[in-house]
């Protein structure tokens, strides 16, 4: 058996649209860039996929922390 629920042809519409843009790749490779450009220029910081400068020196040298018990461990 089916199940079937019954919603306004106008909302039908709007989630088949929805459901077009977002299965659009092309478009959405340009809205990531588009949101990685917004970003890098409202907080200067730029990832990618440019992660191998995330070691462990240069994460502690750039992120101060307090020493904890969990430091002697």
């Amino acid at each position: 058996m089916t199940e079937m629920i019954q919603i306004p042809l106008k909302e039908y519409e709007a989630l088949k649209e929805k459901i077009s843009l977002l299965t659009d790749t092309a478009l959405m490779e340009k809205m990531n860039q588009l949101i990685e450009l917004l970003y890098e220029e409202k907080y200067g910081l730029y990832f990618g996929d440019h992660t191998h400068d995330l070691t462990e020196a240069a994460v502690q040298k750039n992120w101060p922390s307090q020493n904890t018990a969990w430091d002697n461990v």
